[in-house]
């Protein structure tokens, strides 16, 4: 411990033993290691002679440079040195008393009065005498770490340890309750940051509530116009699917059930399998609005063709597979007129690639695999098996079976496997479609 008193007080009626003290703490590392032999006569005095009788203070040995070592010869005397070093704001870490100092206060009584008047000194109760039994000073004194009892003869390692440890712990002591006092400022300040911020978060929370209200009817506006738009939107578009069944009148029904079963595939891929990242709520939603314009493109074909009850020739089928071309371009214009018209590009893919196939031998691009747009492939498995289970003029229908067995058949070639799978998976929902006779019930969206 490097640490060294910067001042302490010794309250003894001997003057040798004031002397021998400060010799013990200005004594040099070299001094400190020399022999009891070495020791002068007053020294001897500290370690246990008869104590002399009070005299005037002995010359001070010139003091470890930065140490003040305050003597006092009554307990009187003492007490007026530690009121007077506190006053000067310089107090005194701890004191030296010397039990038995007659005629004056005895060491108990001194320490007592010095405790009153300084909180944090503390009293090292010098004693060789048995008028006071340890038991008795600590019961008298009762628990405190601020009193030890130093018994006489004691010897220089001692004294030198005391008086540098109580330094130490007086120093830490203080400088502990000024960061504490200093924290309590700072908790203070910080008590009335957090009563501000706390106000402010009311403030902002009055704001919130009266921004959450206006949300709420923004919400509810937006939802009523959203669900406004998408009903125009549905509206627009089965008005244009209807203009094709204004050609060939066997087309309102297929369109319908075309719908329907092209979502049941869909929704099936949504559950599962390679796609299902694809086909999200929003890819259901405009699927569900664009198969119906798959065959728009059949207005630009001429009577001629689209109503022939018999087989067309290769020109006629020509003519026949410009639909895909005709409707495509329709919807892209669309598109191209209106900001607002992008719902309709799901709807232009579907008509220009319903007629692709998977194997690339379809029309009118020749694509193939995953090239095609999915809700092309999706829709023209629901395409082909409603129209091969239906009644043409050029055809008599199929059955349900024959028309399964049609698109497993197509697998890998006119149609997409993943498609098939799924398509063979919602059979029964395909079947129920089809056996539904109500109108009004399948143009409900489902």
């Amino acid at each position: 411990m490097n640490t060294t008193p910067q001042r302490l007080l010794v309250v003894d009626d001997n003057p040798a033993i004031h002397d021998d003290i400060r010799k013990t703490l200005c004594r040099s590392a070299a001094s400190e290691s020399a022999s009891d032999s070495e020791l002068g006569a007053a020294e001897l005095a500290l370690f246990g002679e008869e104590p002399a009788a009070p005299a005037p203070r002995a010359a001070e040995a010139a003091p470890q440079e930065g140490l003040q070592i305050d003597s006092a010869y009554q307990g009187a005397e003492g007490l007026e040195l530690v009121r007077a070093a506190r006053i000067e704001g310089r107090p005194f870490p701890m004191a030296f008393v010397d039990v038995r100092m007659p005629p004056g206060w005895d060491g108990i009584e001194t320490a007592e009065r010095i405790f009153e008047e300084d909180e944090d000194i503390q009293v090292v109760l010098c004693t060789a005498y048995s008028d006071y039994s340890i038991g008795d000073i600590v019961k008298r004194f009762g628990p405190t770490d601020r009193l030890l009892i130093l018994k006489k003869p004691f010897d220089i390692a001692e004294v030198t340890l005391l008086s540098r440890t109580l330094s130490e712990k007086w120093r830490l002591g203080r400088e502990a309750r000024r960061t504490i006092a200093t924290q309590g400022d700072k908790i203070f300040d910080l008590e009335r940051l957090l009563t501000m911020v706390e106000q402010s978060q009311i403030s902002l929370r009055v704001q919130h509530e009266n921004l959450e209200d206006r949300s709420r009817t923004l919400s509810d506006e937006l939802r009523e116009r959203t669900a406004e738009v998408m009903e125009t939107r549905q509206a627009a578009i089965y008005t244009l699917a209807q203009i094709t069944e204004s050609r060939d009148p066997e087309t309102g029904e297929h369109l319908l059930r075309m719908r329907e079963v092209a979502q049941l595939i869909a929704s099936r891929l949504a559950e599962s399998g390679p796609y299902k990242s694809q086909v999200d709520e929003e890819f259901l939603g405009e699927f569900y609005c664009s198969t119906p314009l798959h065959d728009i493109g059949k207005v630009g074909v001429p009577d001629s063709v689209l109503l022939k009850p018999g087989k067309l020739t290769t020109e006629e089928f020509q003519v026949m597979k410009r639909h895909t071309l005709i409707g495509a371009q329709a919807l892209e214009g669309a598109i191209e007129a209106t900001p607002h018209g992008k719902f309709l590009a799901m709807a232009a893919d579907i008509a220009r690639a319903h007629h692709e196939w998977f194997d690339g031998s379809g029309y009118p691009l020749g694509l193939a695999g995953e090239a095609i747009p999915l809700a092309a492939r999706i829709a023209a498995v629901a395409d082909v098996f409603d129209a091969v289970t239906s009644k043409r003029v050029y055809k008599d229908a199929m059955s349900v079976e024959a028309g399964r067995q049609t698109i497993i058949e197509g697998s890998g070639k006119q149609f997409d496997p993943v498609v098939v799978e799924a398509f063979l998976e919602v059979f029964d929902g395909v079947c129920a479609v089809r056996d539904r006779s109500d109108e009004t019930a399948l143009a409900t969206p489902v």
